[in-house]
């Protein structure tokens, strides 16, 4: 009877050698955390030395279909306002447009720790912040642009970004 019995050590699953960084609700343990904080810190590192040859590379690719935007945009009656300066609806429409632009440019580029790379319109002022964001993270939140403190517009939120 004694051979029927079959004995366990461990956790269902587990490899020898692989460490467990959440637990079963979903929450980092300490291990995880401090896998995550050494992960943003060279997301951070690699994002300072790699940002201006990513903005630069995206820009070059995209200036063409821009510079034909932006002919289309002063256009309009309505892209100036009455002392002569853009209109904030230009300027929005005009950093929607280059993020957009500059996304698809470099849709399959990804961070050492697979963040992916994206563009997010300033929000005030003419430009782009490069972020980094998590895998399936809904850009549409940020669709309305980043102010230059990291609020994002129309939101209570702050994120960190990345300057170009």
């Amino acid at each position: 009877m004694a051979n029927n019995v079959i004995y366990h050590h461990g956790i269902l699953g587990q490899r020898w050698g692989v460490r467990r960084y959440q637990n079963e609700d979903g929450s980092l343990t300490k291990a995880g955390l401090r896998r995550q904080h050494a992960l943003d810190k060279k997301d951070m590192r690699w994002a300072k030395k790699n940002t201006e040859k990513i903005t630069s590379r995206a820009r070059t690719k995209s200036a063409k279909e821009l510079k034909s935007y932006q002919q289309q945009l002063l256009r309009d009656p309505n892209a100036r306002t009455k002392s002569g300066k853009l209109s904030s609806s230009t300027i929005m429409s005009y950093n929607q447009k280059m993020a957009s632009l500059m996304n698809e440019k470099v849709s399959g580029l990804k961070s050492p720790s697979g963040k992916t790379v994206s563009f997010v319109a300033k929000r005030g002022e003419v430009g782009v912040f490069m972020a980094l964001a998590d895998q399936g993270y809904n850009m549409q939140q940020l669709k309305n642009g980043i102010y230059g403190s990291g609020k994002v517009a129309y939101k209570k939120t702050v994120i960190d970004k990345v300057e170009t």
